[in-house]
């Protein structure tokens, strides 16, 4: 089922998604992804589909929209609007629309969607008494300046920051957030427990800097998966990384995790 809500942030504008809804399910898992939220992106696309054949609904939805997504849509956001505060902001907005009725809620994060989710738990803590937080090849901020400067460069007469090898851009506001935003500190201020599973040729490094944060670790996970990158290509690769992900879940709602 397409799903429509109307912005919290930004005038006129609205939230895109898609969710799939068993009635009887108790059991909600929101994906995130990337800047725009990436619905469209495989990974997630394919994730939403195991998790509902595992006894979830399943919602994933755009913040804004994906060059990558077929359906532009007028009066959606574009990344150029967004920031982390709108962000944030936006992800309430869904889970005060759809996560009403579930006594647990899984919020996996991939890339900067793991950072939006610790933002989120961070800023509205009541939230994460029924949250789990899952994050998949998570960011690290705060970015280098060397860095960022790999991925965009700045157009004076749009005063917005073009990313050099996609097509889209982020204004000022958000480009200083990505060089500001202490990610990890974020992360251990929660004292939640969470599943961290990364990539071997990606973000596994940077996963155990956040797993050696957490305040919760003999309820945390933390698993590389290996002979994968970013997107956890590959059919064995995304497997491990469902299986890995709903044990885990599960395990928390048999209690068999404090």
């Amino acid at each position: 089922m397409q799903i429509k809500i109307r912005s919290k942030k930004l005038k006129s504008k609205f939230i895109y998604g898609d969710f799939l809804d068993n009635k009887k399910a108790n059991k909600l898992a929101i994906f995130l992804s990337g800047f725009s939220g990436s619905r469209e992106f495989p990974l997630l696309k394919n994730a939403s589909n195991v998790f509902f054949k595992n006894g979830f609904n399943t919602l994933r939805f755009n913040f804004c929209n994906d060059n990558e997504d077929k359906q532009q849509r007028k009066d959606a956001p574009q990344i150029e609007d967004m920031s982390m505060s709108i962000y944030v902001a936006e992800l309430k907005n869904v889970i005060d629309r759809f996560g009403q009725k579930y006594s647990q809620i899984a919020l996996v994060g991939h890339s900067l969607g793991a950072i939006i989710s610790i933002l989120f738990l961070s800023k509205y803590k009541k939230y994460g008494k029924n949250i789990d937080l899952i994050l998949w090849d998570q960011s690290l901020l705060p970015w280098k300046k060397k860095d960022a400067d790999k991925i965009f460069t700045f157009n004076p007469q749009r005063k917005l920051y073009r990313a050099k090898h996609a097509e889209f851009a982020i204004n000022k506001t958000l480009y200083r957030e990505l060089a500001s935003v202490k990610s990890i500190d974020v992360f251990r201020s929660l004292d939640k427990r969470a599943c961290i599973i990364a990539a071997e040729n990606s973000g596994g490094k940077d996963a155990k800097k956040y797993f050696s944060a957490s305040k919760n670790k003999a309820n945390s996970r933390l698993y590389i998966i290996k002979n994968t990158s970013h997107l956890f290509n590959g059919r064995q690769a995304q497997k491990e990384l469902f299986a890995k992900t709903i044990n885990y879940i599960e395990n928390i709602s048999q209690n068999n995790y404090v």
